[in-house]
């Protein structure tokens, strides 16, 4: 007879799980820290595990912070992964809005890497920009400058779009602490997220008029 939730052996902390339990941890630490503020001894307490085991999967802490921004980048593109944007680009920017606004809800640690990182030059800047900005940066400016030639987009340069989507997606949830008590509430509130994505969608796309909800 199988056992219940109550009466199973804890899971196993197997090396694969570790892994996964040390990255969670450096995304947090990175995201509150940043590169410099962080130690990979404070990411090997957080994640209940000891430095050695950060020393056998990753090899410097270099390449920690690597696999670390390579995983929210990773969980980010799950979430849009699915949205259309040939077949209907208007409705496909309008999902675009929801999934970006819904993932800095639930997953601010990728836009506080970014504003760690991205203040000042370095290798590091290099490459987060190189290796995940940009493709995202161009295939952006390339979807908006289309909904500009259908007379449907706000005139916004292609150039600068991608400041404006990720600044008005992401700074309530990356101000989190401010918006609770501008706010009196939780801003990832479900309703919340639901008047965000309307108002980002109606000021970008002033002549979209969704069938159902973005």
């Amino acid at each position: 007879m199988p056992l219940d939730e109550s009466t199973a052996a804890p899971r196993r902390r197997d090396r694969d799980n570790i892994r996964d339990l040390l990255l969670e941890a450096a995304i947090t630490e990175f995201a509150q820290r940043g590169f410099d503020g962080a130690s990979t001894t404070s990411i090997a307490r957080r994640a209940d595990a000891h430095q050695p085991q950060i020393n056998y999967h990753f090899s410097n802490k270099s390449e920690l912070w690597q696999a670390a921004v390579d995983q929210v980048f990773s969980e980010l593109d799950e979430v849009i992964a699915t949205t259309d944007f040939l077949g209907d680009p208007e409705a496909g920017f309008a999902a675009l809005i929801r999934g970006l606004v819904e993932f800095a809800a639930a997953r601010p640690e990728l836009h506080q890497i970014m504003v760690q990182e991205a203040t000042a030059a370095s290798d590091r800047l290099n490459w987060i920009t190189d290796t995940h900005i940009r493709p995202r940066y161009e295939q952006l400016s390339t979807l908006w400058a289309a909904l500009q030639q259908r007379g449907v987009a706000a005139p916004i340069d292609p150039k600068l779009i991608y400041y404006v989507v990720i600044g008005t997606t992401s700074l309530m949830y990356i101000n989190r602490a401010e918006a609770r008590i501008l706010l009196s509430e939780n801003p990832a509130n479900e309703a919340i997220i639901d008047k965000h994505v309307a108002g980002i969608v109606a000021m970008l796309l002033p002549h979209y008029k969704p069938a159902t909800r973005p």
